[in-house]
């Protein structure tokens, strides 16, 4: 099995997850300022309302994979209980507790990561006052229900200054997509990346073990709702010597209970609103 199915429960070996989850977007060089993003609207996470788009079965004699990660992934935060239509906060703890790893005190007294390197998902009283501060930063639910994408954006940089740090948050979309260059090109340098979509199309895949792949592709039709990207992913499918198809995949820590993690397919073009990728030094 490759190692693209073991490394998140988007791909499983066993069974399609039909759930899907909803992310919002920023445009590239100007604000969706007409755009709000609440996630599901309750604090648990609630499991999304998938409808599913499309299955397809994929038969080939060779699969291939590459993929690119910041290093350790990102840490999977879940919702902070009373923070309602949060999910701006969520996406900019996760991004707060990555580089807690690498300039300490971003969350005072906490430290983001084990021996191993690798991040714990969170504690009880930390991660949550982080999110709080976001929150209140964020201007959530001020103006009307969740967060826009510059009030998003310019409370997270209000709280990575305030602590003493510098930050830089660069959009990677160009027209109506992430750029695939320049998201690459950020990840390779350790630089989560910040998403926004109004539309989410998660893929799923399941392999039988006998050279076939299944594909499901859900949606949900939810709220807009805020990401962090962490990783891309490459799958080539060969008949013979044959390339006959290569599937592009972005994985991303979703801020929800349900799912932590999950795919979206990059080539599709109606759900990025902006992506940015975000660096604090």
């Amino acid at each position: 099995m490759l190692k693209i199915f073991k490394k998140s429960c988007a791909f499983v070996a066993i069974a399609i997850l039909l759930i899907n989850i909803t992310c919002v977007f920023g445009t590239g060089a100007t604000y969706e300022r007409n755009s709000r993003y609440s996630g599901y609207g309750e604090y648990e996470g609630m499991t999304p309302y998938a409808t599913e788009i499309s299955r397809e079965t994929i038969n080939y004699t060779r699969r291939e994979y590459e993929n690119i990660e910041t290093t350790n992934g990102v840490p999977m935060y879940m919702p902070t209980a009373g923070l309602e239509n949060g999910c701006g906060s969520v996406g900019g703890a996760i991004i707060v507790g990555f580089y807690d790893k690498y300039y300490e005190n971003l969350i005072p007294n906490f430290t983001p990561h084990l021996s191993s390197g690798k991040y714990k998902n969170g504690d009880i009283t930390y991660v949550p006052q982080l999110m709080r501060d976001l929150y209140t930063l964020m201007r959530t639910n001020v103006d009307d229900v969740g967060v826009s994408e510059p009030d998003c954006i310019e409370g997270l940089k209000q709280y990575v200054k305030g602590k003493g740090y510098s930050i830089q948050v660069n959009s990677i979309r160009s027209g109506s997509v992430v750029d695939e260059s320049s998201l690459k090109n950020s990840l390779n340098n350790n630089k989560p990346v910040l998403l926004f979509c109004d539309r989410t199309d998660i893929y799923t895949v399941a392999s039988s073990g006998t050279n076939t792949d299944l594909v499901v592709g859900t949606n949900l039709t939810s709220a807009g709702h805020i990401v962090v990207a962490y990783g891309f992913y490459t799958l080539k499918y060969y008949n013979g010597n044959t390339l006959f198809r290569t599937d592009k995949y972005i994985n991303v820590a979703t801020g929800l209970s349900t799912l932590k993690n999950m795919f979206l397919k990059i080539e599709s073009t109606d759900w990025c609103n902006g992506a940015y990728s975000v660096a604090v030094n």
